[in-house]
Parts: structure tokens; sequence; C-alpha cells
């Protein structure tokens, strides 16, 4: 799977979700559609959940994660947060 495939299903399946809805990639990362773009952020290592920056799916990155990346996309864990960022 290569990373813009993997970025079109996840995002129509946020989208679809409706508002708020985030995808729980792993215990501190997450992504979520902001109404005009995918946006990935790190969630807290503390324990806290609170959101902890944005970042980018680099080639890093993707490299690292692809494969259960494609996985995780079998089996999505989707919630649903109101902090995110422009949320009403």
């Amino acid at each position: 799977m290569q990373r813009e495939d993997f970025e079109q299903q996840l995002t129509a399946l946020l989208r679809d979700a409706g508002p708020d809805t985030v995808a729980e990639l792993t215990d501190t990362a997450i992504a979520y559609w902001n109404g005009e773009r995918l946006v990935y952020a790190d969630v807290s290592a503390e324990g806290t959940g609170a959101l902890d920056g944005e970042f980018d799916l680099d080639a890093r990155r993707w490299t690292e994660w692809k494969g259960w990346l494609a996985d995780w996309l079998t089996d999505p864990v989707l919630s649903v947060r109101h902090d995110l960022p422009g949320a009403t």
C-alpha cells in the first residue's frame, strides 16, 4: 500500500464518520479531518490524553508504520474528541 492510498481511505473514513471523529492510530497518535485536510496529532504519552501537537506522516514514519497502518484499515478504531482545534 502506498501512503497516498492509505490517506485517501483514511480521509474518506473520517469524513463519513462526522465531526470530531478521530482515528486512533496508536496509543499516542491520532488522525482527524479538520474540514479541509487530514491532520495527524500526537497524544500525550503521560496518560492525560491531551493533544501534544501535530506531526507529518513523512517518508520515515510511513516506512516504519505502513504495515500496521494497512492492517489498521481492516479494523479501524474511531472515537470522538471534543478538544480538536476548531471544534465547536
